[in-house]
């Protein structure tokens, strides 16, 4: 027969698993069960209330399971599950880019990152570029400050031939402080244009427009790097 400790245990899992999943129904006659079955001795060890003979044990027991039975599957059958590729899951992942340099200067960009992510493993993949478009904004507007550039979120242009336009002057007209911080500038405009390449503007305000996951991912990867070269000097 199996023990009181090892039904216990089994069950006790069972409870646990049910709470996460919030299959209340079910949690509650687990619950019932335990109760009902045994209790724990001063030695904190499960076992069979005296007053219950084995052959109600096993008869109560019996009709616990199949009813945990009928209402977990009852409940379970409500419940709308999807699976999430392996390749995505780092995207769903509540540490995802709490280690980042992104989190250390700038944390309350990390919520909209971490959306954009459950966005893309859901495969909600325009959904993901909304939020990225939203991180994005922030930071330019960052980089747009640190040139004394307004930042028009209807048009990024003028970020980007700003730092054109000063690059293509003439090395002895530039600077000492630009000569400094012109290959980081290079690097935010390099970032601009791949965020440009991958960005339709039009999809956002149009709802025939959408965005496949290979677009997605690109601007996943592209943002974080843009964010990242950002957070590291600015």
């Amino acid at each position: 027969m199996v023990s009181g400790e090892r039904v216990h245990d089994a069950f006790k899992n069972l409870v646990i698993g049910c709470s996460h999943l919030r299959l209340n129904v079910t949690e509650e006659h687990c619950r019932n069960m335990i109760t009902e079955l045994g209790r724990l001795n001063d030695d904190g060890e499960y076992v069979a209330k005296e007053s219950l003979s084995e052959s109600e044990i096993k008869n109560r027991l019996g009709h616990h399971v199949e009813t945990i039975y009928s209402v977990l599957r009852a409940e379970l059958g409500a419940m709308k599950i999807g699976v999430i590729p392996r390749e995505k899951n780092i995207y769903c992942d509540p540490e995802w880019l709490i280690d980042s340099l992104i989190y250390l200067k700038y944390p309350d960009t990390v919520d909209e990152f971490q959306r954009a992510g459950r966005c893309f493993a859901f495969g909600e993949n325009t959904a993901c570029i909304f939020h990225l478009m939203r991180v994005t904004e922030f930071y330019l507007a960052k980089v747009g400050d640190s040139l004394g550039v307004p930042f028009n979120p209807l048009n990024w242009g003028a970020i980007g031939n700003h730092i054109t336009k000063e690059m293509e002057k003439k090395y002895l007209t530039k600077t000492t402080d630009w000569k400094a911080k012109e290959p980081f500038y290079a690097e935010i405009l390099t970032d601009i244009q791949a965020i440009s390449r991958g960005h339709r503007n039009p999809a956002l305000h149009e709802l025939e427009k959408k965005y496949d996951e290979r677009e997605a991912l690109y601007m996943l990867v592209v943002i974080q790097g843009f964010a990242t070269h950002v957070a590291s000097k600015l």
